[in-house]
């Protein structure tokens, strides 16, 4: 049975060539690739080597020294990867994250964001953006830093990690779409400066996953 449920696992999935012969680049959520918990439709579970790669929303999995890229997960009903729960959606996965309030779920975009170019005395001249620049922070990663491994020593870009993600929340049954506060606001109309309000007195970014998840939990309580 288990050689079948990794059978299963490898149809879902498609070997891929060496990274540096790729021709964009991944951001991966984890820092990196750890046992995962698979659970199909059809009520089998297995384990896989596995990350997700949030830049291009992809589902990968490692056997050996090869990485494969899973295309079918119609047969995946979650995968949980070091307590993180995620579920197919039209276009990569979404993680559920179980909140005080409510179910909340994350359809993870991350980009690397060039903010300029580090001078002689350190000083950092405004840059532009630039997506799915390669080079892994962990999953809440905000750190400054310069991505190619074998850049020129004139190349000083320096690049912060941004999020771009869409969440996800359940309303009187139906799902409504979250980019911004202001769809927040749209939600909750008659809670707006209350919403402000909290912004304010917590010292949120909402540009920040973790501060966006705690808007919402709270937009979720407000009765």
């Amino acid at each position: 049975m288990r050689k079948l449920v990794t059978f299963i696992v490898l149809q879902l999935c498609m070997a891929l060539p060496p990274l540096y012969a790729q021709q964009y680049h991944r951001i991966f959520l984890f820092d990196s690739f750890t046992t995962a918990q698979i659970k199909f439709r059809n009520r089998t579970t297995s384990q896989a080597v596995m990350n997700y790669d949030a830049a291009n929303k992809t589902m990968y999995f490692r056997q050996g020294e090869d990485m494969m890229e899973m295309t079918n997960p119609a047969q995946v009903d979650t995968i949980t990867i070091e307590g993180h729960k995620f579920v197919p959606a039209a276009k990569g996965f979404r993680e559920v994250v179980n909140a005080k309030n409510g179910v909340i779920y994350v359809d993870w975009l991350l980009k690397d964001v060039n903010i300029g170019s580090r001078g002689a005395l350190g000083m950092v001249t405004q840059g532009s953006v630039y997506t799915l620049k390669m080079t892994n922070l962990g999953l809440y990663g905000t750190e400054k830093y310069t991505p190619y491994q074998n850049q020129s020593a004139k190349n000083t870009d320096v690049y912060t990690r941004k999020s771009d993600n869409t969440y996800y929340i359940s309303i009187n049954g139906k799902q409504k779409k979250i980019k911004r506060v202001k769809d927040l606001q749209k939600l909750f109309p008659s809670h707006k400066e209350e919403i402000k309000d909290y912004i304010r007195r917590m010292e949120l970014d909402t540009a920040n996953t973790i501060d966006m998840l705690l808007l919402i939990n709270y937009c979720l309580g407000i009765k």
